[in-house]
């Protein structure tokens, strides 16, 4: 069985890199945008990385703050998986935004909750779906692509206009906390990871 890697958030950016980065070293990837309308980047390197004539690369749509976009994608996903020979080994969540300014004393509820909906809810029930996509071969690696502004234990103070942000990347750290515990009671031995990826200009 083939391993494979699913990128959530794969149009640009980080998410872009990591699709191109596990490609070129032979990983098969599945990489999921919001829109296919968006991803014209991605559909460049169908091209450039293929084993045996076949791309190493397959895209498919997911919008993280639509339950049925994420349904059809788990489905898509599965059926990947039983129709292709595939073992789906390893999740990166990257799907995220960041309006600025964000702050609490100006927030809208309409802006609030679109920043949870991308931030926290949408990638921790990605994860939920990828997890139960095939337990008969756990995840190894799931990967939020998070931010130390969301650190409970270092608030950043100087960091103006990052309130709601910061809020839902703490959420989602707390999310995932959880959910690495319970899989470890289940026996799952998959490792869940928060990822600072540093400043990026995107």
């Amino acid at each position: 069985m083939t391993r494979t890697w699913v990128i959530v958030g794969a149009s640009r950016g980080i998410g872009l890199e990591f699709v191109r980065q596990l490609a070129s070293s032979g990983e098969r990837v599945i990489a999921a945008v919001r829109s296919l309308s968006s991803a014209e980047q991605l559909f460049e390197l169908l091209s450039q990385y293929t084993r045996n004539g076949a791309p190493l690369i397959t895209v498919e749509e997911c919008d993280v703050t639509k339950p049925d976009s994420i349904e059809d994608f788990s489905h898509n996903v599965q059926k990947a998986v039983r129709d292709g020979g595939l073992r789906l080994t390893n999740v990166i969540l990257n799907a995220g935004i960041n309006q600025y300014p964000n702050r609490a004393t100006e927030i809208s509820f309409q802006s609030f909750t679109h920043h949870l909906q991308t931030n926290t809810i949408g990638p921790i029930i990605v994860a939920q779906r990828m997890l139960s996509i095939d337990p008969t071969t756990p995840l190894e690696k799931i990967i939020f692509i998070s931010s130390d502004s969301g650190s409970a234990s270092q608030f950043r103070s100087h960091e103006d206009g990052f309130a709601v942000y910061a809020a839902t990347k703490a959420a989602l750290n707390q999310s995932l906390r959880h959910m690495a515990a319970e899989i470890s009671r289940k026996g799952v031995r998959a490792c869940v990871l928060a990822l600072h990826p540093g400043e990026v200009e995107t």
